[in-house]
C-alpha cells in the first residue's frame, strides 16, 4: 500500500469515462468507480468527467424513484449533457451514428473538463470514446494521457476509419492498460509500442466474493427457498444476452427453474421465469450472486469478464461461451462452455448442474481455491495502475 505520496509526480488525476455509477443507476460503470475509489485512497485527488446522454438523463428521471443512497467516488464529478444516436447508419446518406454519438461525447467531455483542476494526468476509459476525449484534454492542458481498452473485442467491433482513428490516438499516449493478451495483441497490431502496455487481467476481490449461506442469502432476499436458480450480470443487451438465458430457462418449463438477472439495457428479462431484473448496488452483488444455483453468461465478446471471476469467487458452477478468452479465463473443468447462440445448449448446460447438486459442490470449493497467478483485484490493480502511470512519466 502507498502510504506516502510526496515521491510521486502523480497527486490529481482527471478521469474520463461514458459511463460512471449514479444513484439511480448504481452498476453503471461500477469497475471505473472502484478504481476512483481505491486512487482516493492512495490519497489521489481524483476527478471524473462523465458525459450523460439525453437519452439516459430522461432514463435517469423515470427512475428517480428507484435512487438508491450511496457515496460516489470522486472528488468531483461532472456530468455534461451530449446527444446519442446509437450505432446505426442512417439511410442512404451511410451517415454512421455511432460516429456521430462519439463526436458529441469528446464535445461534452471537453467542456466538462474546463470546470475541474488542471490535473497531472487525465485518464480515459474506452479508447474511442474516454481515450479521445482524454488525449484533447491533454493536448489542450499539457499533460500526460493514459487510456483504458476496456473489456471487449475491439478490432471486430470497428470500421476502418475507427481503426485509423485509434491507430492515432495509441501512437500519441503515454500507455494503455490493457485486460488481456488479446486485447494487448490488438493493439499491438494497431502499431502501439509494446513498451506502452500494460497487461492487467481483472479478479474478484476475494474480501467481497466469497461463498455464503445460500438459504441466508435467499431469505434476506426474499427468494423462494426451493427453486433453483440462474444468475446473470451484465448490460441487458445482445453481446451480453440476458434474453438467450431467459430463453433457455423457460425451455426447462416444467422444472422449478427461475432467472435473478443484474443489470439494465433495452433487452430486459421479464416474464414469470424472472425473479428479479433490475440494477443491484456492487456492495450487495455478493448476496445475490450467492442466493444462486449457477451463474450464466452466453456473452459473444469479452476481455477478462470481471462478472464471471465474482461468480467464480461466490463458489458457483458457470456457464459460459466457448470463445478463447473465456477458454483462457475459466479454470479448465470449472465450467461448462458452450455456443453462446445456441439457446438450447444453454438449457442442457442448466440442467445438467441442476441434475448434479454434488458437482456442484465440489466445482465451487474447487473454483474458489483457485487463484489467478497473474491477475488482481481492483484494489490491487489500482495501485499497481497508479504506480506504473508514474513509471511511465
Amino acid at each position: 500500500m502507498i502510504k506516502n505520496l510526496s515521491k510521486y509526480k502523480v497527486k490529481n488525476i482527471a478521469v474520463i469515462t461514458p459511463n460512471y455509477p449514479m444513484k439511480c443507476f448504481p452498476e453503471s460503470g461500477a469497475f471505473v468507480e472502484q478504481i476512483v475509489r481505491e486512487w482516493e485512497y492512495l490519497g489521489v485527488i481524483t476527478d471524473v468527467v462523465a458525459p450523460i446522454s439525453f437519452p439516459n438523463l430522461i432514463r435517469s428521471l423515470i427512475r428517480n424513484k428507484h435512487r438508491i443512497n450511496i457515496n460516489i467516488a470522486g472528488n468531483r464529478i461532472v456530468r455534461p449533457l451530449h446527444m446519442s444516436f446509437g450505432n446505426k447508419k442512417l439511410g442512404r446518406f451511410d451517415l454512421d451514428l455511432d460516429i456521430v454519438s462519439r463526436k458529441q461525447f469528446i464535445k461534452a467531455a471537453l467542456k466538462g473538463v474546463e470546470s475541474i483542476a488542471i490535473p497531472d494526468i487525465y485518464y480515459g476509459k474506452f479508447l474511442l470514446r474516454g481515450g479521445i476525449a482524454a488525449l484533447w484534454a491533454g493536448r489542450m492542458n499539457n499533460r500526460p494521457v493514459f487510456a483504458d481498452m476496456g473489456e471487449s473485442k475491439f478490432l471486430e467491433n470497428i470500421d476502418n476509419k475507427s481503426k485509423s482513428i485509434a491507430r492515432k490516438v495509441l501512437s500519441s499516449l503515454h500507455g494503455i492498460v490493457c485486460v488481456s493478451e488479446r486485447l494487448r495483441d490488438e493493439v499491438v497490431q494497431l502499431g502501439t509500442d509494446p513498451q506502452k502496455i500494460l497487461v492487467i487481467p481483472n479478479k474478484a476481490d476475494p474480501n467481497r466474493f466469497k461463498p455464503m449461506n445460500k438459504a441466508d442469502c435467499r431469505q434476506k432476499l426474499g427468494l423462494p427457498e426451493n427453486a433453483f436458480i440462474v444468475a446473470f450480470t451484465g448490460h441487458f443487451i445482445e453481446r451480453k444476452g440476458p434474453l438467450r438465458v431467459l430463453k433457455a430457462i423457460e425451455l426447462i418449463e416444467h422444472e422449478n427453474v427461475f432467472g435473478i438477472f443484474f443489470g439494465q439495457g433495452p433487452q430486459k428479462p421479464l416474464g414469470k421465469k424472472v425473479l428479479h431484473a433490475a440494477p443491484v448496488p456492487n456492495k450487495d452483488l455478493a448476496l445475490w450472486l450467492n442466493a444462486a444455483d449457477v451463474f450464466a453468461l452466453p456473452t459473444m465478446a469479452e476481455g477478462s469478464c470481471n462478472a464471471i471471476n465474482e461468480a467464480l469467487f461466490c463458489g458457483l458452477p458457470v456457464i459460459s461461451s466457448n470463445i478463447p478468452d473465456i477458454q483462457q479465463q475459466v479454470p479448465t473443468g470449472k465450467a461448462i462452455l458452450i455456443n453462446p447462440l445456441d439457446i438450447q445448449a444453454i438449457a442442457d448446460a442448466i440442467l445438467k448442474i441442476k441434475s448434479n447438486p454434488q458437482d456442484i459442490k465440489k466445482t465451487s470449493c474447487q473454483v474458489y481455491g483457485n487463484e489467478q497467478n497473474n491477475a488482481m483485484h481492483t484494489g490491487q490493480r489500482a495501485i499497481v495502475i497508479y504506480e506504473w502511470i508514474t513509471s511511465c512519466l
